[in-house]
């Protein structure tokens, strides 16, 4: 039953020469936890009971600190970690029930990830490293060169296609690394800090690519970042701490359009007004528990969520050095 799911995902037949053919799927965690077991009776829980959903075709951001859980996260859905509890399905592909071989085939054929270290083999070019993943899917020769031409010429790379990653830049490394995660025409990317390593111009450009494939091409598209040049630019953002999802927000509730200006200084000024307003907004709240005018179940619920409001704003103001 769980083959017959994955059939039409590892069937290299799916894969042309150029294009996206394949639309996103939708993701679905729920209770998902998972627990390291360190050494003899110690154990760290880096995910506790986190669910979340996100729609075929969507672009979403987990934004936390480091250690919070984001990258446990995305290697459960990607299949390269298997939880300790809890269900995580990929359309109907139920990915925590998966075994080794079958997550091989799931991560070959349903999924594109993106690295933040790039990931890239340094001895090959960037065509040979975008060829790799279709050599494994087993695409015929022909097909699989034309493909990774024209990804490399979709990402900006046209003219570097035989360049190794030593002789490219940063940003030029996480362009191919985008063009291998899109090499078997996966449904849903995940990408894990993929700007931490660049400047500005660079990480505003991969933010563009990856966003574009859920906007443009109907991909879905998980990022976890700590970065609100990405954050701002999907349509929901999911605040993980310590494990846990405390907060769900759209760029809209932290004052941000998806279209808005791009300079970092302009950001932090939109966010800075937004957080005085939430400040203020939290002061009102008190007055009106001091005055009767609510309850105390009613002020508490109203408070935390403009609490994690508050705190989720504050966390892109550090990030933006303010």
């Amino acid at each position: 039953m769980l083959g017959k799911l994955l059939t039409e995902w590892i069937n290299p037949g799916r894969i042309e020469a150029e294009g996206y053919n394949v639309k996103g799927l939708d993701i679905s965690v729920n209770d998902l936890v998972k627990i390291y077991k360190i050494g003899r009776g110690i154990e760290v829980q880096a995910l506790r009971g986190v669910s979340f959903n996100v729609l075929a075709g969507e672009a979403v951001t987990i934004m936390g600190p480091s250690g919070s859980g984001k990258t446990t996260l995305l290697n459960i859905i990607g299949g390269v970690d298997k939880p300790t509890g809890g269900t995580v399905f990929a359309g109907k592909i139920p990915v925590h029930e998966l075994d080794e071989d079958m997550l091989e085939k799931y991560r070959l054929g349903v999924i594109g990830y993106v690295f933040q270290t790039f990931n890239l083999i340094p001895v090959l070019s960037a065509i040979e490293n975008v060829e790799l993943p279709m050599i494994a899917f087993r695409v015929p020769r022909s097909i699989r060169v034309n493909r990774a031409k024209w990804l490399l010429e979709e990402v900006g790379l046209s003219g570097r296609i035989h360049h190794k990653p030593t002789e490219l830049s940063g940003g030029e490394q996480q362009r191919v690394a985008i063009a291998v995660a899109l090499a078997n025409d996966p449904p849903v990317i995940l990408a894990d800090e993929p700007t931490a390593e660049l400047d500005t111009e660079n990480a505003l450009k991969i933010t563009k690519l990856l966003v574009d494939l859920s906007i443009k091409h109907g991909k879905t598209v998980i990022i976890s970042t700590h970065d609100p040049r990405i954050a701002v630019r999907a349509s929901r953002i999911f605040r993980l701490e310590d494990g846990r999802i405390i907060g769900e927000y759209k760029p809209s509730d932290l004052g941000v359009k998806h279209e808005g200006r791009g300079k970092e200084e302009d950001l932090a000024e939109i966010i800075k007004n937004k957080l005085a307003s939430v400040e203020k907004a939290m002061e009102e709240l008190v007055k009106k528990l001091k005055d009767g005018e609510i309850s105390m179940e009613e002020f508490d619920r109203r408070y935390n969520k403009l609490r994690y409001q508050m705190e989720a704003l504050k966390e892109i103001l550090r990030s933006l050095g303010h």
